[in-house]
């Protein structure tokens, strides 16, 4: 019986003496039968009809269906009994409990998910067909991850009164393997070649644990595509793939795959026009159309030519370019002419921006990092610059910039910039160990969005077995209306030097400064910090001669008065793990006239960042330190050096071990000191959402020199190895292992580092 038609069951128990179903009548009551577990009550909900109403056949059909449709019966009858409407219904068995066996690739979590869009879920009705359309679902799904061998067996048991359960036991089976790709018709590449572009294959070497032949059609798809793309961008404009076979294998599990593709004749670029309404001037044009008459054609370099039209327009307003192309080929001389057909559309403006998600923050705080103003041309290249410098906030997790259409015009958008906040209030007690500093304990209020106006402020107080540190801090990164930002901290510090390994002596220094930033562009920054602090050097039992010289000459005390001037230049896209941009800082450092020290320093920190993709980026950092004394100091105060080795510098190596050695045999710093790291960042691969945590793969190298004329690039210390940074609620905890690749007698080497607690 199919339960979609609607069965008009007119028993005789039900319509003794009365007049033919056909003849309307006038409802005087309405009598649901066959209920177990639903009341009358909530069915009556679903009747579109009620007592007093005239009902005859012709609605019959429709209240039926309306009944039916309501997913909670396998059947409805509806019959007659004088004036009372009889609804009979068999109830569907409703789902008791879902049990899942056999799978390991699809968690039962999507599982249930995934069930539950088909209405599959505890409670519901039980659909049969709904359980056959999720066995045909879950098949494909397995399908998509290379598992062609997977079976899905969906049943259902009673387990009475009026309640079913439904088991689903999958067997995964194992993946299909590749034991061959072969492509057929390729004449001016090499197999090598064209399959290289590929990410599906057979395994190379002892990749153990590569899928590389681990078949999948989606990941075949792309691989074509990419093989496309590959000619495409050589000239080869009438590539195309004829067939792609798929032949069992020598296993049960194994597939041999045969390409076979038609690459035609390379062609070459004839003429190249931009038409239409362009709104760019010929010289403009020019600059931005990458494709030249005589190259060989490049798909790549037609898509490129598109991308800078449209962004050169949507800086004018222009956000819905279209560019269209009409090709000319000869076919004789094999070269094929290009006119580009450029039509702007109208400019669009921006009518409002709406800001939602600021639970914590004024509106005026974000609205300052934003760009692209309201009433103003909308472009996208002020879009990706706002997102950008809001990104950037320390108290910004994510951000999400839409456009919305206004309702009855053609020229105006809303901006809606969904924004995630992250806390700002810190309050933390905590301890740690690191192996530069043994055990310390630290406890700190910080808030980088203080009250909700974007200011910072900061008390904290550390202490390790070679430092102690208190400060208080504050920062109004927008003092003033154009962005200057100002603060100041005070702070104290204890340093024993012998505890890091340097020398025996303990440094007390406590004082307090006055910064500045002012920005001179959207990237570039000038930064201004004046201090005033007065130190005191305690020498151990044992000191370095050295140090032992130089406070016999200059004392055990001294005012200093630091400032520096640094220029700062930031295109990253964000400030934790960035993916893409670079950031520079150029530094001079000096105790100015007063003071009782007179030395200087220039510095560089730059980092350079590539996104290799979604998973992976690049970064190349580089540390260069230049000291030298002025008067009556010939280098730098000896608690002023740089140092070299552990994190931050050259892991592999003990923390501040590596350079010239004192009378003691201890690394004495020095007033040179280069480092340079390249690395590549990528999400663990058991906590891929924890945005927090990446592992990287790098190379360290670096050293301190006594002076510029004791560099010497044989004296720099290499390592390699692999590391782990995560930003957890109790500090940042930093690990690495490390193998050094170079050194020398007498270098202290140390495998593994790590620092916890705060930050070194």
């Amino acid at each position: 019986m199919n339960k979609q038609l609607i069965r008009l069951s007119v028993a005789s128990a039900l319509v003794v003496s009365q007049p033919a179903w056909s003849a309307s009548f006038v409802i005087k009551g309405i009598e649901v039968q066959g209920l177990q577990r639903l009341t009358p009550q909530a069915v009556m909900q679903y009747i579109p009809v009620r007592a007093g109403q005239r009902f005859d056949e012709s609605q019959a059909n429709e209240l039926s269906q309306v009944i039916y449709q309501t997913g909670l019966f396998e059947d409805v009858k509806l019959a007659r009994r004088g004036s009372i409407l009889i609804v009979k219904v068999i109830e569907r068995q409703a789902i008791g409990e879902i049990n899942i066996s056999g799978n390991k690739k699809l968690p039962t979590a999507n599982i249930l998910e995934f069930l539950k869009k088909l209405n599959i879920a505890k409670g519901n009705g039980l659909d049969k067909q709904a359980l056959a359309k999720a066995e045909e679902e879950l098949v494909k799904a397995y399908q998509g991850q290379g598992l062609y061998n997977a079976t899905v067996n969906i049943s259902s048991r009673s387990l009475g009164q009026g309640r079913n359960a439904v088991d689903i036991k999958i067997n995964e089976g194992g993946g299909t393997r590749i034991e061959s790709l072969d492509i057929v018709g390729n004449q001016a590449f090499s197999d090598a070649v064209l399959l290289g572009q590929f990410e599906s294959g057979v395994k190379k070497g002892i990749s153990f644990f590569s899928t590389r032949d681990q078949y999948s059609r989606e990941k075949l798809a792309a691989d074509l595509d990419k093989l496309a793309a590959f000619y495409r961008d050589r000239g080869y404009i009438k590539f195309e793939v004829v067939s792609v076979d798929t032949l069992p294998g020598t296993t049960k599990q194994g597939i041999k795959i045969k390409i076979t593709i038609k690459e035609g004749a390379q062609y070459r670029l004839g003429r190249v026009g931009v038409g239409g309404n362009s709104k760019l001037s010929q010289p403009q044009v020019d600059k931005l159309v990458a494709l030249k008459s005589g190259q060989v054609f490049s798909q790549k370099n037609l898509e490129l030519t598109r991308k800078n039209i449209e962004d050169a327009l949507g800086k004018q307003g222009f956000a819905f370019t279209r560019i269209g192309l009409e090709p000319q080929i000869d076919e004789a001389n094999r070269i094929v002419n290009l006119q580009l057909v450029v039509d702007p559309g109208k400019r669009v403006y921006v009518r409002r921006i709406n800001i939602r998600g600021n639970n914590r923050t004024k509106d005026e705080v974000y609205r300052r990092e934003i760009r692209q103003l309201e009433s103003a041309p909308l472009s996208k290249e002020l879009i990706e610059r706002s997102k950008t410098r809001l990104q950037r906030l320390a108290y910004v997790e994510d951000v999400n910039i839409t456009p919305e259409p206004v309702a009855g015009t053609s020229d105006q958008v809303d901006l809606k910039i969904e924004i995630t906040e992250r806390s700002s209030n810190q309050f933390r007690i905590g301890a740690g160990y690191s192996q530069s500093g043994g055990i310390l304990f630290n406890t700190e209020l910080k808030q980088d969005n203080f009250m909700g106006t974007g200011k910072e402020l900061e008390i904290a107080f550390d202490n390790s077995s070679a430092n102690r540190n208190f400060r208080i801090g504050y920062n109004n990164p927008f003092y003033t209306n154009e962005g200057v930002s100002r603060g100041f901290n005070i702070y104290y510090n204890k340093y024993n030097a012998e505890k890091d390994d340097i020398s025996s002596y303990i440094s007390n220094r406590i004082g307090a400064d006055l910064s500045y930033a002012i920005p001179i562009g959207e990237n570039d920054a000038f930064h201004f910090k004046f201090g005033a602090e007065k130190r005191e050097i305690v020498l151990g039992s044992d000191p370095a001669t050295h140090i032992k010289e130089f406070t016999d000459k200059h004392g055990l005390k001294y005012r200093q008065l630091p400032a520096t001037l640094s220029y700062v230049h930031d295109t990253r896209n964000r400030a934790l793990f960035p993916t893409s941009g670079q950031r520079h800082r150029v530094s001079v450092q000096a105790a100015i006239p007063g003071s009782d020290l007179q030395y200087a320093k220039l510095g560089y920190d730059g980092a350079l960042y590539k996104e290799i993709n979604s998973d992976f980026t690049f970064a190349l950092k580089g540390k260069i330190g230049l000291g030298k004394g002025r008067k009556d100091l010939d280098n730098l105060p000896f608690f002023e050096k740089y140092t070299a080795g552990g994190i931050g510098t050259v892991r592999g190596y003990d923390s501040n071990s590596l350079g010239p050695l004192d009378s003691n045999g201890d690394a004495m710093g020095g007033d040179v000191l280069f480092a340079s790291t390249a690395e590549v960042y990528f999400p663990v691969p058991f906590a891929k959402d924890m945005k927090g945590l990446k592992m990287s793969a790098f190379v360290d190298v670096g050293n301190v020199f006594e002076d510029t004329s004791a560099f010497k690039a044989k004296d720099l210390r290499a390592s390699v190895g692999l590391g782990a940074v995560w930003v957890s609620p109790f500090g940042p905890l930093e690990i690495s292992v490390a193998r050094p690749l170079n050194a020398k007698d007498g270098d202290d080497k140390q495998v593994l580092q790590f620092s916890l607690g705060a930050n070194f």
